[in-house]
């Protein structure tokens, strides 16, 4: 394949418009180092074109001058991507050039539309926003999310850190697209919840309606998710970490407000106790997080302390003390089977 229709894919994978067959291809080819290096450069120019201002004006003269002094270096010190003739270098600049006069153009009509982006940042509480299309998102404590009081003509488009759950209005020919770092999570109608907290090793994405579209922006997969899909993606490897059913929905408990659990691992209750409730639970008897667990709490209403004495009858621990605001230790126990 040549090295014009490389950038031609990455293009296409940036405007959302990549078929499946064509992914196949642009995965194959990102496995060499060489081409990861070109599409990370074209991707970190496009980031860039959705952080300027109104007083920006692209340069793009400028530009692609520097791009081809760039390219010519790089042809000297660097292998190239795949063999050209050296009649066809050019087709590498024209196309470069185009990713550059896309992005201006695409910077140009955000301008024209009076595309300023706001900021909120979310502490110790929850926070409910409703955009100008109708869509509904509710964001977690010590998150930021980032929008446009003005949607644009081409796309709907998020930037979170943290944790919010979406509900998205439908609208087919404009896709709703959530930046959540290396992760690109495109919709056209339906909610999900999504949690890539900085502090974290892990982000997941779980569906409770519709389906959406998962992307690592390095490459490294693309996953469709559907009701009840839960997808959690390893950040440090930069790989899937786990992709199961989520059928009590239980990581959408601090929205929802329901916990849900059928016969469920307690590790997998601790957790999903510690991040509803914003603790940390510590079991003096490891064997007891490997007890298998059912019941059903209203978060709001029942709060902590009802669950906590729930929890100590149903296991026999001796004791539940509290450490801190946020650290319970539970004390002895024994599964009941």
């Amino acid at each position: 394949m040549k090295e014009g229709n490389l950038i031609e894919l990455i293009h296409k994978r940036l405007t959302n418009v990549l078929t499946f067959d064509e992914r196949e291809i642009l995965n194959t080819l990102l496995k060499d180092k060489v081409n990861q290096r070109l599409a990370q450069q074209i991707e970190a120019t496009w980031e860039k074109s959705f952080d300027y201002r109104n007083d920006f004006s692209p340069n793009v003269e400028l530009g692609l001058s520097r791009l081809k002094s760039r390219m010519k270096e790089e042809e000297i010190n660097f292998p190239k991507i795949v063999t050209l003739q050296k009649n066809k270098f050019w087709l590498r600049i024209s196309a470069a050039a185009a990713i550059i006069m896309i992005g201006c153009l695409f910077t140009f009509n955000q301008l024209r539309s009076s595309l300023d982006w706001q900021k909120i940042t979310v502490s110790d509480t929850v926070k409910d926003l409703i955009l100008d299309d109708g869509s509904k998102i509710s964001i977690n404590e010590e998150s930021e999310l980032k929008y446009p009081l003005e949607l644009s003509f081409e796309e709907r488009r998020v930037k979170l850190k943290g944790e919010a759950f979406f509900d998205i209005a439908k609208n087919p020919t404009k896709p709703f697209i959530i930046e959540a770092g290396n992760l690109r999570i495109r919709v056209l109608g339906t909610s999900f919840n999504v949690r890539n907290y900085g502090n974290e090793d892990l982000a997941e994405i779980t569906v409770r309606s519709g389906k959406v579209e998962v992307t690592d922006i390095t490459g490294g997969f693309t996953q469709i998710l559907e009701a009840n899909d839960q997808l959690i993606f390893d950040k440090k490897r930069m790989k899937v970490h786990d992709f199961s059913k989520d059928d009590n929905l239980n990581a959408l408990a601090w929205w929802s407000g329901e916990l849900s659990f059928k016969s469920v691992q307690m590790s997998k209750v601790k957790l999903a106790i510690e991040r509803t409730y914003n603790i940390e639970l510590e079991f003096t008897n490891a064997n007891i997080l490997n007890c298998p667990y059912t019941i059903s709490n209203h978060v709001k209403s029942d709060g902590l302390e009802n669950f906590l004495d729930v929890l100590e009858t149903a296991l026999a621990f001796e004791e539940i003390k509290k450490l801190n605001n946020r650290k319970y230790q539970l004390i002895g126990g024994r599964c009941n089977y």
